[in-house]
């Protein structure tokens, strides 16, 4: 079963917002203080034309899955490398979200949390998510997208009054370096578009407008600025103190109690979110994984993502300093490439495929004249 053009914008407008709202802001402003904004405003557009590239090639190649693309493109052994690159990556991407998400819980709604109490539900729950295949994801997502995207906005609306402009000034104080510094060592956070490689095949484009997925990108990134807006405006130069973007701007809002009868309800979709996120890269990992080994039943690849993910969950629990590996720049140089470099490896191994078809087909044409003649 396919999704419609409408899902897959819906999809990539909430991978894009998906990791920005929890530490990114936070651990960016170290690098990159009051300029943190502008770093996330490139990266994003960066990540809008990648998604804009791949979803153009996604129509050329129609039917055709990502597998069968690379193979009749580039190869067997550089499809294979790619989709172990590819994998990696998403790895990475789950065990963001889950250490995010953790921490996330803790500290907004429970003070003495069993771990085992939040990751094995969550696990399940993606594991029966990647069972089900991308239509019932993106199913989900359309019902909760626009819940959670009018709860930002609420809860960043509430606070725009007490926001001073005054610290995002003075602009570029320590000149670009920071600025590239930043974007690197937080690429990790980026590289928003890529899991739309996965998902050749399984998009129908039948009454497809690109206006849409436009609207959904451009209104992504505005809605990342506009609460980083507050959340450094509120902050200043205490932004790295605040751990979680949302759930912290929530609470400076609230009169009555830690968190108001509207916002404790944002703060609990935005936990739906970002399960329905794991879902989407736990799908994609599956795909890739059985796409590089040749492996035909994915239940088993399910399980072993499952029980990986319950490993890695385990050992960022007993190691305090697990989070540094999120910095790694091994990790960012692994996000660049499979961002900047894969796209344009299916670009070039699509123009020449068609170069060589179109070379069969006039020679065959050619034999058909003489044999006419």
């Amino acid at each position: 079963m396919k999704i419609n053009y409408r899902q897959l914008s819906i999809m990539v407008f909430l991978s894009f917002i998906s990791l920005k709202f929890l530490a990114l802001p936070s651990v960016m402003y170290i690098t990159s203080g009051n300029m943190s904004w502008l770093v996330a405003l490139v990266l994003m557009i960066i990540d809008g034309l990648y998604a804009f590239m791949l979803v153009g090639l996604m129509k050329k190649c129609k039917d055709k899955n990502i597998n069968e693309f690379l193979i009749n493109t580039v190869g067997v052994v550089l499809a294979k490398i790619i989709f172990i690159l590819l994998s990696a990556q998403f790895i990475i991407q789950i065990i963001n979200l889950t250490k995010g998400l953790e921490f996330f819980v803790v500290e907004n709604f429970y003070d003495d949390f069993n771990w085992l109490i939040y990751v094995l539900p969550l696990i399940i729950l993606t594991g029966f998510m990647m069972y089900k295949g991308i239509r019932n994801i993106a199913r989900v997502e359309e019902m909760f997208c626009w819940a959670i995207t009018i709860g930002c906005i609420y809860i960043a609306l509430k606070c725009i009054t007490c926001t001073d402009p005054r610290a995002f000034l003075p602009m570029f104080k320590d000149g670009v370096a920071p600025l590239f510094h930043s974007a690197f060592k937080h690429y990790s956070w980026f590289g928003s578009a890529t899991f739309l490689i996965m998902l050749f095949g399984k998009v129908d484009f039948t009454n497809a407008k690109k206006s849409v997925l436009i609207k959904y990108v451009v209104f992504a990134i505005l809605l990342v600025q506009f609460l980083y807006f507050v959340f450094y405006g509120l902050f200043d130069t205490t932004s790295p103190t605040h751990n979680f973007c949302l759930s912290d701007v929530s609470q400076f809002s609230s009169n009555e109690s830690i968190i108001d009868e509207l916002s404790w309800l944002v703060v609990s979709l935005w936990v739906i979110a970002q399960a329905l996120q794991l879902a989407v890269y736990g799908y994609c990992l599956v795909l890739s994984v059985m796409f590089a080994f040749n492996i035909k039943a994915k239940i088993p690849v399910i399980i072993a993502i499952d029980l990986l993910m319950f490993s890695l969950g385990y050992i960022g629990e007993k190691t305090v300093n697990f989070e540094q590996f999120f910095f790694n720049p091994a990790v960012s140089a692994l996000f660049i490439f499979n961002e900047f470099v894969i796209p344009f490896i299916l670009l070039i191994g699509y123009g020449v495929k068609r170069k060589k078809d179109r070379r069969k087909a006039k020679v065959v044409e050619d034999e058909s004249i003489k044999i006419v003649v």
